[in-house]
């Protein structure tokens, strides 16, 4: 009997031991540079539950109005505010809670995502644009934030070092950075609400711009898919070669025209916008066009801490057949970008 008992839990320690072991490996995986993080079915962003009808993956539409499209603000609040009067897009009212208030009639403004970080205004950035949008539609216009990787980033993990600057804001508001990644209310629930990109007519905007040759449906499908695992981590978000993260991917590894113009074909248009790389071209500070039209960089490094510029914006004007895009900087001055001289 004595010897069945030592037997009995010595099988108990054994298996003890070995599910153990299995829940340890299972609640881990390896991420590509051998770090152990949790998989993605235990992070808790169970807040935030995404009515994709109402806040699309994707969002599209098909419009005469202008479009305005603005690239990386990285929390230049009063900089913001400068170039957004100068567009005509908002005006001074002191009866709204930000100050301001939409003045772009039908116009839609498009920003592509890195509203936060560097600059030390990034939670007044949020709240204006969150006034703009909600104010917007009243007039007929529209204002699409998509996210960049530094909302990503942070909405993956609150204490990484990129968000140093938003931490101390959140903290000095009585904000904890996990309420954000937890989805609460306002600013978590808006962030994990922002769509990937953004199609209006033929033109893409999205922050890194890299689309790595697939189509519109499928972009969104990945994104329906990691958003709603909570996997704000994914590589397919923020991976290096991804539609957020990557840089000069339009040189490719040779021919980078075609590379473009299969890109483009798989979207359905024409021309592809996009912020994260100022001065990816030749000049920092103001708003480039390339490959003929292919590709427009937006993001002229207007936050005080890179201080490249006061700000830009693209904007983008259609009659039927034809567009003609400019930039408009913060001083007022307009640059005919597309088409270009002799075309």
């Amino acid at each position: 009997m004595i010897i069945v008992q030592i037997f009995s839990r010595k099988n108990h320690l054994i298996l003890f031991l070995f599910v153990s072991i299995v829940l340890t490996a299972s609640s881990c995986t390896g991420d590509k540079t051998g770090k152990k993080v949790k998989k993605s079915s235990e992070k808790k962003h169970s807040l935030v539950v995404r009515d994709w009808n109402k806040y699309p993956a994707i969002v599209e539409r098909n419009t005469q109005a202008e479009v305005i499209a603005l690239g990386d603000v990285h929390g230049g609040y009063e900089r913001l505010v400068d170039l957004l009067s100068v567009g005509g897009l908002i005006r001074k009212d002191q009866r709204s809670q930000v100050g301001y208030s939409w003045s772009g009639g039908n116009k839609i403004l498009v920003c592509t995502g890195d509203t936060i970080d560097k600059g030390d205004r990034s939670l007044d950035v949020l709240d204006l644009l969150m006034a703009l949008q909600a104010q917007a539609p009243g007039a007929g216009g529209e204002v699409v934030v998509t996210l960049g990787n530094h909302e990503v980033e942070f909405l993956a993990d609150p204490q990484n070092k990129k968000a140093d600057e938003f931490r101390a804001e959140l903290q000095k508001r009585g904000i904890t950075p996990e309420a954000i990644s937890n989805g609460e209310q306002p600013y978590g629930a808006w962030m994990m609400n922002r769509p990937f990109a953004a199609r209006i007519n033929d033109w893409f905007f999205a922050h890194g711009g890299n689309t790595s040759g697939i189509t519109i449906p499928e972009l969104a499908k990945g994104f329906r898919e990691a958003v709603d695992r909570g996997d704000w981590g994914s590589a397919f978000l923020i991976g290096d070669d991804s539609l957020l993260e990557a840089q000069k991917w339009w040189e490719g590894n040779g021919d980078s025209t075609a590379l473009l113009d299969a890109y483009l074909g798989a979207l359905g248009v024409r021309h592809i916008a996009f912020g994260h790389d100022p001065g990816a071209f030749h000049k920092k500070g103001v708003i480039e066009e390339g490959k003929d039209g292919r590709i427009f960089l937006i993001d002229v490094g207007m936050s005080p801490a890179i201080d490249y510029s006061k700000g830009a914006l693209l904007i983008i004007q259609s009659a039927g057949k034809t567009t003609v895009a400019r930039s408009l900087d913060a001083a007022g001055n307009k640059i005919e970008l597309w088409p270009s001289a002799g075309q």
